[in-house]
């Protein structure tokens, strides 16, 4: 059901790739002439402006959020003939649900809002409370079903609007995780925090912190529980999908028959970068909670070790129950390599920000 809901997204997405890429681009085009318009005036009359990290950053949350955006506007609206789809309304709740449960369309309503909760956020401060962000969420799916409604394009649906605010609301909850954790690990290496992230609370940081582990490893689990047919279909869905960005962004012009023939050319490599991610996550996110725990340098870096090592004999352990599949050693050491590039990542970045901490500290008592 998910895999046919991600499909039913990417075709339909696919047909608005010049139109949305064009959009973003010149509304990204004017927020970057404007943000070093503002920097300017702000350093010209000598007050605080953005460091040039914190513009290119800011630039990049901008443009992945104008793309998003565009996209959705794009599927929702432009998309569809005003007057194709007049004058219905429906108000029930749960109606676009199959007989059996949940459907792939209201599955599709909830991943493209998904987006919306992680981005919005990062753009502006105002939107960091949930409950800021969710009433965006649910005026801006008012909206789109109102603008449905009135021209025409498509139908008011009480359940899209619910569906695309949950959606947004579990993309917060992938922020909210991410963030707390960066002000936590901040506050744990002494870097100085901001006024707004002074307030920890502990025992909501040890499950915001818990959980991503938790979901990781019932989702490594879970993927090694498939047999040797879903976990092939999964893989060469995936395949495609970046075969198609890939050819997209490097202009590779490949026709799609070029590119279905490429993906059983490309798909062990897929499956090995998602063994890679999986593991890099899982390591990222075990460090991080056990770093917060007060569990420093060498300690943490061994336990997330062994712990990631645990991790991937169990996986390849299970997949011994899965039909057509077995587990290799090679698969375990692929995703402990993926757990100690991630290490050494996380060691160099500690190191850069101790140092820059340590330097800063000692100018402000020179000046002091």
């Amino acid at each position: 059901m998910l895999l046919r809901a991600l499909n039913d997204i990417w075709t339909a997405l696919r047909s608005f790739d010049e139109q949305a890429l064009t959009f973003a681009s010149r509304a990204v085009l004017i927020y970057v002439i404007y943000i070093l318009v503002v920097n300017i005036i702000k350093k010209a009359s000598g007050k605080k402006h953005l460091k040039l990290w914190q513009m290119l950053l800011s630039v990049f949350v901008f443009s992945v959020l104008c793309v998003y955006m565009s996209y959705l506007v794009s599927l929702t609206l432009s998309g569809r003939e005003a007057g194709s789809r007049p004058n219905k309304i429906n108000l029930e709740i749960f109606g676009t649900w199959g007989s059996e449960g949940i459907s792939a369309y209201a599955i599709e309503n909830v991943l493209l809002f998904i987006p919306f909760g992680i981005l919005v956020p990062l753009m502006a401060r105002f939107f960091k409370k949930w409950w800021n962000l969710v009433l965006a969420a649910f005026i801006t799916s008012l909206l789109i079903e109102l603008t449905q409604l009135i021209t025409g394009r498509g139908y008011f649906e009480t359940d899209d609007i619910l569906l695309n605010t949950f959606g947004a609301f579990v993309g917060y909850v992938v922020f909210w995780i991410a963030y707390h954790s960066y002000i936590a690990v901040k506050h744990e290496t002494q870097i100085p925090l901001s006024r707004h992230e002074q307030q920890l609370n502990r025992i909501t940081l040890f499950i915001i912190q818990l959980l991503p582990v938790v979901l990781l490893v019932l989702m490594i689990i879970g993927f090694g529980s498939d047999d040797a047919l879903k976990s092939a279909e999964l893989s060469k869905f995936v395949t495609e999908k970046l075969l198609y960005i890939v050819n997209k962004v490097f202009n590779l012009k490949w026709t799609a028959q070029k590119i279905e023939e490429s993906v059983p050319v490309y798909e062990g490599a897929v499956r090995k970068g998602a063994h890679l991610t999986e593991f890099a996550l899982l390591t990222l996110f075990t460090f991080v909670f056990l770093y917060c725990r007060k569990l420093k340098g060498r300690t943490a870096r061994i336990i997330t070790f062994f712990f990631a090592f645990f991790v991937a004999v169990i996986d390849e352990l299970n997949q011994y129950h899965g039909d057509g599949r077995s587990g290799s050693p090679l698969d375990v050491a692929l995703d402990c390599f993926g757990s100690v590039i991630v290490l050494i990542i996380i060691f160099i970045l500690l190191k850069i920000a101790g140092h820059y901490h340590g330097h800063s500290a000692g100018k402000a008592g020179a000046a002091g």
